[in-house]
């Protein structure tokens, strides 16, 4: 039985559990369909230039999302296999609109930051697509499985996720837009998985893995903050040297120290003033019992 047959009977299956409701099932079985279309007409090809035997999983998925997008965007933001030298990583406008890279392209926090903030995280988005298909390209050209499902991959099934909750709105599904909490659910379990795939990079490296993935959780305000700031900065760095380049410093890991120590807990951010900002740089650090005084009073 071939993937395809798979997906085809698992849609169908979706169908007749929820015939309940066939308004919902019919809508978005044919939805599914239609933007997949072109996905299951060419679904032989692949991206990776490795023989069938070799595909893994993983890129067929990306494949299958990847189809449906339209041939000059997706011909525009295809894989470079440019080397250093041929674009400037120091440059603003050069880093917005730098297409995925093979090595990796070094994407440094202040751009990251300066780019995705007045577009209301948008250009973000473009941010998480690239360094997915950089990672599935990275880990593929390293002879291991990728662990990932590559840019497509990624934010395909989020896209279709965010639109299950307007088609449950329109056809008075229960849970209405409730269903697009789908989509986030997923895209954290991949932010997560970002993580542990930036500390594997640079435990291959026999360096120490710098992020704690599990402070991804929204439980952990404003750790999961912290750790993002972090995995963007250690993966820049982590480009820049596959690509032969000097480390450029960046002044918002420099204005914020915690962003590029190593390694960090969550009991060395909250005992070290120094981490916090520059301008604390001669402030001592915090004693653990600092808290519990006896002086401490509760506050009526």
């Amino acid at each position: 039985r071939t993937w395809m047959e798979t997906s085809v009977r698992t849609l169908v299956n979706l169908m007749l559990a929820m015939k309940r409701d066939l308004r919902f099932s019919s809508t978005l079985f044919l939805l599914l369909c239609l933007s997949c279309s072109s996905a299951f007409q060419n679904y032989e090809t692949v991206i990776s230039s490795a023989p069938k035997e070799n595909t893994f999983w993983q890129v067929e998925i990306n494949e299958f999302f990847r189809k449906p997008v339209p041939t000059p965007f997706r011909e525009s933001i295809s894989i470079n296999y440019e080397k250093d030298g041929d674009l400037d990583p120091e440059d603003f406008i050069t880093i917005m609109t730098a297409a995925p890279s093979s090595p990796g392209f070094p994407r440094p926090l202040w751009a990251v930051l300066m780019a995705s903030i007045p577009t209301g995280l948008l250009w973000y988005a473009y941010y998480k697509f690239a360094v997915e298909e950089e990672l599935l390209h990275t880990e593929i050209k390293q002879g291991k499985e990728p662990r990932g499902l590559g840019g497509y991959g990624t934010l395909g099934p989020f896209t279709y996720g965010l639109l299950l909750g307007p088609i449950a709105e329109v056809t008075h599904t229960p849970g209405g837009m409730q269903w697009s909490l789908l989509s986030v659910v997923y895209l954290f379990c991949s932010q997560f998985l970002l993580y542990e795939r930036v500390n594997d990079l640079y435990q291959d490296e026999g360096r120490m893995r710098p992020l704690q993935a599990w402070w991804s959780l929204p439980l952990f305000f404003p750790f999961n903050i912290i750790v993002g700031l972090r995995q963007v900065h250690f993966l820049s760095q982590y480009f820049c040297r596959q690509r032969g380049l000097k480390l450029a410093k960046d002044p918002v890991c420099d204005l914020f120290p915690f962003i590029k120590v190593e390694s960090l807990t969550w009991q060395q951010f909250m005992l070290s003033p120094k981490l916090w900002c520059s301008c604390f740089r001669d402030v001592d650090n915090l004693q653990p019992n600092f808290l519990f005084s006896k002086d401490w009073q509760p506050v009526d």
